[in-house]
């Protein structure tokens, strides 16, 4: 086997710690019809990777080792698969990998052409890895659970992380009235995306803050949900990526708990906003492929961290 014919990919053979995370010498894989080779420029770490390393989704969803981990991917299109004409070699693309394909964190990745879009071509290709998950979890909280329009008013709770963040501008730019919750480390930054209200909740009960009711509550953090529903009108919405939610309350209040799904039309969409200059894409910390085992071990989630493929 040449050179040309292997790659470097993280793999884990059991479950375990971060400890499992190798970096391995394996074939290059090779796209088949309606899947495209990519070239990973970045690689994003979420911490539902910690999770599934740790083999915990398990029960739920079976995952053949070795396992290589990783959903949010940024690269270059190397060579289409039969029936692929949405992207050509060259292009540069974002993605969302599905849960039980080889994941994105090695210098080449396979993926199905319905779970990619166009990178946005106004930052670095390996920042946008940042993208795709955190910006499809706020969009799909808002608009496909929350049903937001303009002139509604949302609470972005537990804004100071990466999904929080672009909940706030793409909540602005559906014209809606944003409050958001940030702690002191995050504030600056959060009230840099302009919500009409910025609220650190470690120094004021969220009810004492919140003058009246909101119509949409997104919730990113965790929180009780009680609290929460004293702040939402009767009627209106809780949609929670984080807390348990609870659908029996006097008010009639609508409560999602929501899990984020691949969608190219909106990874488009999310795309888009960043070239229009109307979403800022937050990179917290650019590591190498070979810090895998340190990213996994901080399991942050207040900021995208980004492993460089090459």
């Amino acid at each position: 086997m040449t050179q040309e014919d292997t790659m470097k990919a993280v793999r884990f053979h059991e479950f375990g710690g971060p400890e499992v995370l190798k970096i391995e010498d394996v074939p290059r894989p090779t796209a088949g019809p309606g899947e495209v080779l990519i070239e990973v420029a970045a690689s994003g770490y979420n911490p539902a990777d910690s999770t599934i390393r740790e083999g915990a989704f398990q029960q739920v969803f079976p995952l053949e080792l070795p396992v290589t981990p990783g959903f949010d991917l940024s690269g270059t299109v190397v060579t289409v698969g039969d029936g692929v004409d949405a992207f050509a070699p060259g292009e540069a693309v974002i993605g969302f990998l599905p849960l039980g394909v080889r994941g994105a964190a090695a210098e080449y990745a396979v993926a199905p052409v319905d779970v990619l879009a166009k990178a946005p071509t106004s930052i670095e290709l390996a920042d946008a890895a940042a993208l795709p998950t955190a910006g499809m979890t706020a969009l799909q909280a808002l608009v496909e659970h929350g049903h937001l329009e303009a002139g509604q008013r949302v609470l972005v709770n537990g804004a100071g992380g990466a999904v929080g963040g672009y909940a706030i501008q793409l909540a602005v730019s559906i014209g809606a009235e944003v409050i958001a919750t940030a702690s002191p480390t995050s504030l600056e930054r959060v009230t840099s995306y302009r919500p009409t209200q910025v609220i650190d909740h470690t120094g004021i009960a969220l009810r004492d803050a919140i003058d009246g009711e909101v119509d949409l509550i997104v919730n990113f953090a965790p929180t009780d949900f009680t609290e929460l529903l004293t702040l939402v009108k009767a009627g209106g919405r809780i949609v929670s990526a984080s807390a348990p939610v609870e659908q029996d309350n006097a008010k009639k209040v609508v409560a999602v708990g929501m899990s984020t799904h691949a969608d190219a039309d909106q990874l488009a969409h999310l795309s888009a906003e960043v070239d229009a200059g109307r979403l800022r894409v937050w990179v917290e910390n650019r590591r190498r492929l070979e810090d895998i085992a340190d990213v996994h071990a901080s399991n942050s989630s207040t900021g995208k961290t980004i492993l460089l493929s090459h």
